[in-house]
C-alpha cells in the first residue's frame, strides 16, 4: 500500500484478520525493518500497566502468536490477568493496528515446536538468563551459560 493512498473504508476488508493480513504483507514487501514486531500490553491484577516489544509469529482466524518464557515478567501478568493488547506501527505505510482481546497460551507441542526452530545460541541463552529478573552480573551469566553449552553439548537444549 502506497503512503500517498488515503485510507478508505470502501476498500477495506470486512474480515479484520484478513485486513491485518494485507497491510502486514504491505509492510513486509515494503522492506520496513521487522514490521512483525508488536508493542504488547499487559496489566497485573491489580491493573498496573506494563508494556514491551515482542515479534509476532503467527496470525490466524485463531488469534496472534508471540512466544514468551513462562518464567517472564509478562507470562506472569498474562497469568493474572489475561487481557491484553497489540499495537503494529508501519511508519512507511503510515498504518498503525491496535488489537485488544484475552489471552491463551499455545499447547506445550506448538512452544516446543517453536523453540527447536532458534538458533542454538538463542536457545542457550534463554536457559541461562533468568527472564525478567536482576542479573547479577555478566560474568555470572557467561558462566550459567558455559556450562549449559556443556552440559547439553551433544543432547538438545529442552525449552524453558
Amino acid at each position: 500500500m502506497d503512503q500517498q493512498q488515503p485510507l478508505d473504508e470502501s476498500t477495506v476488508d470486512p474480515n479484520p484478520i484478513n485486513q491485518f493480513r494485507n497491510w502486514f504483507d504491505a509492510a513486509m514487501a515494503s522492506g520496513s525493518r521487522l514490521p512483525e514486531s508488536m508493542t504488547l500490553a499487559t496489566a497485573t491484577r491489580e491493573g498496573r500497566p506494563s508494556a514491551r516489544v515482542v515479534l509476532l509469529k503467527q496470525v490466524d482466524e485463531q488469534g496472534f502468536v508471540f512466544y514468551t518464557n513462562y518464567r517472564s515478567a509478562k507470562a506472569g501478568e498474562l497469568n493474572e490477568n489475561p487481557q491484553a493488547a497489540l499495537v503494529f506501527y508501519w511508519v512507511g505505510l503510515d498504518r498503525q493496528v491496535r488489537v485488544e482481546g484475552t489471552v491463551s497460551r499455545v499447547s506445550a507441542a506448538e512452544s516446543d515446536a517453536y523453540f527447536k526452530t532458534r538458533p542454538r545460541e538463542s536457545q542457550l541463552g534463554a536457559l541461562a538468563s533468568p527472564q525478567s529478573e536482576v542479573i547479577v552480573s555478566r560474568e555470572l551469566l557467561q558462566k550459567r551459560h558455559d556450562e549449559l553449552e556443556e552440559e547439553y553439548r551433544d543432547r538438545e537444549v529442552p525449552r524453558p
